[in-house]
C-alpha cells in the first residue's frame, strides 16, 4: 500500500503541478546536506531553479560560498550557508539549529554521507570509521529532521527527501556498516508516511552506481 501511495504521489501528482507552485506547495525555502557536489549540488539547482531559495549545509567554508553564490546568481534566488562537519557529532546540532530558528524550511534534503575509503569487513573496521559512519550518515539526518520537521508539521506542508542506497536492500558483506545506514535511511520514510503522511512528503532516493566525491 506504501509503495502504490508513493508512486501516485512522487510520479503522477507532480506531472499535475506548474513548476511554478513548488514555493507554494512547500515553502520559501530548501535545505541540502552535503549540497557542495555531485547529488546534493544537483538537488540544490533543481530545487532553485524552481524558485526555492536554498540553505547549503557542510563542513568546507570555501566551497559552500562558492556553490551558493554560483546559484544565486544563475537562478537569482537567496542562498545561505551554514558551516558544520557531521562527523563531530552532537555539538554541530545546537549552531545549526539557532540558524534555521524562524526560516520557512518547506523541505529538507539529507544528501550528506561518508562511505568506506575501500570495501573492507566490519570487523577490520576502526572505531573511527564506525562513529563516522554513525554520526554522519545516521544521527545527521536524524537531528535535521528532528530539526526542521515541528515546523512543518505546524505549517500542515513540506518535504524530506533521505538519499539512501541501492546497497540497503542487498547483501554487501564488505559495506556493512555503509548498507546499514543507508537501510535506515530508506525504511524511515514509510515510519513518517504512516504518522504525517498526509501532511508531509516523504522520498527516499534510492541511488546506485553514481561517480562523484561522497561528503
Amino acid at each position: 500500500m506504501f509503495g502504490l501511495i508513493s508512486l501516485i504521489r512522487l510520479h503522477f501528482i507532480p506531472k499535475l503541478v506548474s513548476r511554478a507552485d513548488l514555493v507554494k506547495q512547500y515553502g520559501r525555502w530548501a535545505v541540502v546536506t552535503g549540497g557542495t557536489a555531485g547529488i546534493g549540488k544537483a538537488y540544490a539547482e533543481e530545487l532553485a531553479s524552481r524558485g526555492i531559495n536554498i540553505i547549503l549545509i557542510s563542513r568546507s567554508k570555501e566551497k559552500l560560498e562558492a556553490v551558493a553564490k554560483d546559484i544565486a546568481e544563475t537562478y537569482k534566488v537567496e542562498t545561505a550557508v551554514i558551516v558544520a562537519d557531521f562527523s563531530k557529532g552532537r555539538e554541530v546540532y545546537s549552531s545549526i539549529k539557532e540558524a534555521l530558528r524562524d526560516q520557512d524550511i518547506g523541505i529538507l534534503v539529507n544528501n550528506v554521507g561518508v562511505f568506506y575509503s575501500y570495501p573492507e569487513y566490519f570487523t577490520r573496521l576502526s572505531e573511527d570509521k564506525v562513529w563516522e559512519i554513525v554520526n554522519v550518515n545516521i544521527a545527521a539526518a536524524n537531528m535535521m529532521v528532528h530539526i526542521v520537521l515541528p515546523g512543518m508539521v505546524q505549517r500542515k506542508r513540506g518535504a524530506i527527501v533521505n538519499v539512501s542506497s541501492g546497497s540497503c536492500c542487498k547483501p554487501t558483506p564488505q559495506m556493512a556498516a555503509y548498507s546499514a545506514s543507508k537501510f535506515l535511511l530508506a525504511q524511515y520514510i514509510p515510519e513518517w508516511f504512516w504518522v504525517w503522511g498526509m501532511q508531509i512528503l516523504n522520498s527516499a532516493l534510492r541511488r546506485d552506481a553514481v561517480s562523484h566525491r561522497i561528503y
